[in-house]
């Protein structure tokens, strides 16, 4: 059976993936939208405990 995902190697020609202030912007909005989601979903949790 084949795989579904075949798992790939680092860049073997030594390139970088882009400029630091591109992957730190990605880090950074990955990072915020992590945030916001638990935020979210914790005051929703809370919101079910005052329904009843």
């Amino acid at each position: 059976m084949t795989d579904l995902i075949e798992p790939q190697g680092p860049d073997e020609t030594g390139g970088q993936d882009g400029p630091l202030w591109k992957r730190l912007l990605w880090f950074a909005g990955i990072a915020f939208v992590s945030v916001t989601v638990v935020a979210v979903t914790a005051y929703v949790l809370r919101g079910f405990l005052f329904m009843g």
